[in-house]
């Protein structure tokens, strides 16, 4: 009990200033990180974009490329379950 007499609890002003300071640091960091990771995103699409040609698929050849290909065209198969004893 004695312990609790050594609590110093913050005046109201003093609260007020901590819960607006952090605040403000939490909304100066996710807009820091929204930035951050836009242009990091912006970056790796524009990389891929520079590296990678968009259509490899010559003329001749039938097969369809990774963009063309559609739902419908997955087939898809169950494979029975086995009975657990």
């Amino acid at each position: 009990m004695k312990e609790f007499d050594h609590i110093v609890w913050p005046t109201p002003a003093e609260t007020k200033k901590y819960f607006i300071t952090v605040v403000s640091m939490i909304t100066i960091l996710t807009v820091f990180l929204f930035i951050i990771g836009t242009a990091f995103s912006v970056g790796i699409f524009a990389a891929k974009k520079q590296f990678v040609p968009v259509s490899s698929v010559s003329n001749t050849s039938t097969q369809s490329s990774v963009e063309d290909l559609k739902i419908d065209d997955i087939k898809t198969t169950t494979v029975p379950a086995t009975p657990t004893k």
